[in-house]
């Protein structure tokens, strides 16, 4: 019994050690398999794109061993691949208006690439016009011309854009003046103008953006008539006719002429004795006012020939 007992404890160590060896490698340690590594979700933000913003994809993952992780990208635009694009950023300027966009997102560990992770599409959205500059034309307002509103913009998608006027008369909004152009009859001297333009696309409006004012100006008086194109009898006449855009009084003046002649500076009656000295030609000038020093002038010359009765 004894001897039974010693051969089994004997055989014991061996026993284990074969079995030790079964699992082993040369080394003595266990081998390890290397697991490649996973993308759980790839965002691309903007979520709501338009033309002018850049993208950029957000990618989230892991590696089962822990290992580094590194990414390859593909940009993908309406179902095909964009050469080049590469990286996780896709720049603006390589896509527009209702593309839809995807990237491809594929992990490495260094050993072995893992699954390929398509991301959601995002299509590219409207963007909505941008005015630079509004301005009214002429900058030298006056009652004797319409105002124009002047604008410059653009759409980022190249859409037609369409315009909303609002026109201001001394800080106050016309509601029925939503033209381009704001006519003469509506504003007078010393009125203050300003207009607020509004773009759109039909599909998104812009910013307004409002002009700086302007003050209408003094306009000088106009002269209407023309000088008699003869002379009859001994006497020149002359009804000059003038009118001022604002209605203010009008002053007329004689600038030159020959000796003898006068004005009525309120009516612009022109008067004069010819006699014989008057005989050849004169240059005359009259200048009308108003009462804030604005003029306009007329220019003309008569010839006189006077005649010796047989």
């Amino acid at each position: 019994m004894p001897a039974k007992i010693y051969f089994f404890l004997f055989l014991l160590p061996i026993l284990l050690g074969i079995s030790s060896c079964g699992r082993s490698g040369g080394d003595g340690q266990e081998r390890k398999t290397n697991s490649p590594p996973v993308i759980t979700s790839v965002v691309i933000l903007p979520e709501k794109p338009k033309q002018e913003n850049d993208l950029g994809a957000v990618v989230q993952g892991m590696d089962p061993d822990q290992d580094p992780v590194t990414y390859h990208y593909q940009w993908i635009k309406n179902d095909s691949e964009m050469i080049g694009e590469n990286r996780n950023v896709l720049k603006s300027g390589t896509f527009r208006k209702k593309d839809l966009i995807r990237i491809k997102v594929t992990p490495s560990d260094g050993k072995v690439e893992g699954t390929p992770f398509l991301s959601a599409p995002v299509e590219i959205l409207n963007s909505p016009p941008v005015i630079q500059e509004v301005k009214i034309e002429p900058p030298a307002a006056s009652v004797r011309e319409d105002l124009k509103a002047l604008v410059k913009g653009f759409d980022p998608d190249g859409d037609f854009i369409y315009f909303d006027y609002k026109w201001e008369r001394n800080g106050v909004v016309l509601p029925e003046e939503s033209k381009e152009v704001f006519e003469r009859t509506q504003f007078k001297k010393g009125d203050s103008i300003a207009v607020t333009v509004t773009p759109n696309d039909q599909e998104a409006f812009g910013t307004p953006k409002r002009s700086e004012k302007v003050i209408v100006a003094n306009s000088p008086p106009v002269i209407l008539s023309s000088p008699p194109a003869s002379i009859e009898g001994t006497t020149y006449r002359y009804q000059v006719k003038a009118e001022d855009p604002d209605h203010d009084p009008v002053t007329f003046t004689l600038k030159s002429g020959p000796k003898g002649m006068e004005i009525d500076k309120k009516t612009g009656l022109i008067r004069w004795e010819i006699g014989k000295v008057g005989k050849g030609s004169h240059t005359i000038e009259i200048e009308a006012s108003d009462h804030e020093g604005a003029k306009s002038n007329q220019k003309f010359v008569i010839s006189v020939d006077i005649r010796e009765s047989q």
